[in-house]
């Protein structure tokens, strides 16, 4: 009996085009059937290989196809799953990736959100998610992205990606792969959008190392840039997050510059 509830299973949701699917989502097929028993039935069936379990609660079918053992979903299709209901969007070095930006791959998918999640890591399959807390005014920028010919997530999109980035170098790989993401993308950026939206984050660091890094990869150097520069304030944050709180102090951009830069303008021009 439990065998045919098992492909039953499988049958209703693959049929609908649902693979990820809750122990709600089951109760709401069978409403019938026994709670304790159909989460017997669900345990039963991730032990066969037939489901993962993603989170409490939340299941996800496994193609015949897939070793059971190892498979896992797309990153940011499980992303998106595990924030279903709420706000969030895939950014940082993940929205990067989603871009195009980035040569080196990671184990790790950042979520945004606009509401603490604990714990704020979580592992999956080997795959680290963390969820980034952003507060509301600081939570924009993101749309609706195709990741693949079927699929679409919410990701920051260009602008905010590398607001973002040079916001929290650490979480996007330093500075030496966003100097290259940047330059790579200086013709694709809009640029009026990314000065509203350095505005609206309102974070300094950010804008000076963007300003930094327009001027030592000789990128166009426009003139709302030198009044940028007079408001940028008199404190000295690190370069990039991921060195030592220590370096020369850079008057001009008002950074401590605390790597050593020629290895930025070396991963790109060599």
């Amino acid at each position: 009996m439990i065998n045919i509830v098992n492909w039953d299973i499988i049958k209703r949701f693959s049929g609908a085009d649902q693979d990820c699917f809750t122990f709600q989502d089951v109760l709401l097929e069978y409403p019938d059937a026994n709670r304790i028993y159909l989460s017997r039935v669900l345990s039963g069936m991730v032990e066969k290989g037939m489901l993962i379990k993603l989170n409490r609660s939340l299941y996800h079918i496994v193609p015949s196809s897939a070793d059971p053992k190892k498979y896992i979903p797309d990153w940011h299709l499980v992303a998106k799953y595990l924030m279903k209901g709420k706000k969030y969007y895939i950014g940082y070095y993940s929205a990067m990736q989603v871009h195009g930006l980035i040569t080196q791959p990671s184990l790790k998918e950042i979520v945004v959100t606009n509401l603490q999640v604990k714990p704020a890591i979580k592992k999956i399959r080997g795959i680290e998610f963390q969820f980034v807390y952003h507060i509301e005014p600081r939570f924009f920028g993101f749309k609706n992205t195709w990741i693949d010919k079927y699929n679409k997530v919410m990701v920051s999109d260009l602008e905010k990606t590398f607001v973002d980035a040079l916001t929290r170098p650490h979480l996007s790989g330093g500075l030496v792969e966003i100097g290259k993401a940047l330059n790579e993308s200086k013709d694709k950026i809009d640029y009026q959008k990314l000065l509203e939206y350095f505005n609206r984050n309102d974070n300094e660091a950010s804008k000076k190392r963007f300003l930094f890094l327009v001027d030592l990869l000789g990128l166009t150097w426009k003139p709302h840039y030198n009044e940028m520069l007079k408001r940028i304030g008199p404190s000295f944050p690190v370069l990039d997050t991921t060195g030592p709180n220590q370096g020369r102090k850079n008057s001009r951009f008002g950074l401590k510059i605390n790597i050593d830069v020629s290895t930025i303008k070396n991963s790109i021009f060599t």
